[in-house]
């Protein structure tokens, strides 16, 4: 089996069509049928159920898949050591990132470390934390927020309190305005909800849904509605216009921590612990080992 073979199955587990895949890696349709067969022959199993509309991956396709997964992490892996002999730190970094820290924080430590290391070749990905956590495999270092991962080395790096804001000039309407809740796992959003219920004394109700923290800021600067946000997202909130109330839930602040979450073979590679480094030193934290 050869890499490009692995990366093959990766394609069309992600596409779900043989055009789509062979249009993705620039090669004919029956080119890619024929090397499917290969690979199935090699394998002895059938890896896709073939229908009109899409591919079906089978159990035992899903088993390989997560093998060709596995083999190109290694791969990577591997190319990235090689790379790290040659002198100069270089080689890629793959970051998966959450959008409220990829908003605020990461801008700042990303132009620190391109600084220092011009030769880094950066690939970042920014999405929910869930989302990055579910992809785990794809990166060689993660920033996440909520819980951290498991069987993963976790660097805490900073909590948020949480604060309930509104406009100063519309206290005496907040049952009337609309909530804005962004999206985040079910747990945060329950604990928004509690003290939702207890301190305004109406059944919680989003009104207005966003995907992104920044987007709930901006709704709110433009005096929509009320929101919730974490204390990274409120430091340049003008005091005179806004009001913030801390929320506490069962007695307790309402506090969200951000790890730097990475497999601690990954610190081999000079561009990995250089980056760490330098996002522990912005947040004034001690340096690995």
């Amino acid at each position: 089996m050869k890499i490009d073979d692995y990366r093959l199955l990766i394609t069309l587990d992600e596409t779900r069509t043989l055009r789509k895949a062979a249009e993705r890696l620039y090669i004919s349709q029956p080119a890619v049928t024929q090397r499917l067969k290969s690979i199935e022959r090699h394998f002895g199993v059938d890896i896709f159920i073939r229908t009109k509309k899409q591919l079906i991956t089978t159990t035992e396709g899903a088993m390989v898949i997560a093998h060709a997964k596995s083999m190109l992490k290694q791969e990577r892996l591997f190319q990235d050591k090689i790379k790290a002999h040659v002198g100069a730190i270089n080689g890629t970094l793959s970051i998966g990132c959450s959008s409220l820290v990829g908003q605020t924080v990461l801008p700042e430590v990303l132009n620190r470390y391109t600084a220092e290391f011009p030769n880094v070749e950066i690939q970042l990905q920014v999405g929910s934390s869930d989302h990055i956590k579910a992809n785990h495999n794809d990166y060689h270092i993660m920033i996440v927020r909520g819980n951290p991962l498991l069987n993963m080395h976790n660097d805490h790096l900073m909590d948020d309190q949480h604060y309930f804001i509104f406009p100063k000039n519309k206290e005496t309407e907040l049952h009337k305005l609309p909530f804005i809740e962004f999206q985040a796992d079910p747990v945060y959003i329950n604990q928004i909800k509690t003290w939702y219920q207890q301190h305004m004394s109406q059944d919680y109700h989003a009104r207005i849904k966003v995907d992104q923290v920044a987007t709930c800021k901006a709704l709110l600067l433009s005096g929509v509605g009320v929101t919730i946000l974490p204390e990274i997202m409120v430091k340049d909130l003008d005091e005179s216009q806004f009001e913030m109330l801390k929320v506490d839930v069962e007695e307790q602040s309402l506090v969200r921590s951000t790890y730097l979450s990475y497999d601690m073979s990954m610190v081999q590679l000079p561009q990995v612990s250089s980056f760490i480094n330098v996002f522990k030193t912005y947040l004034h934290i001690e340096d690995i080992e």
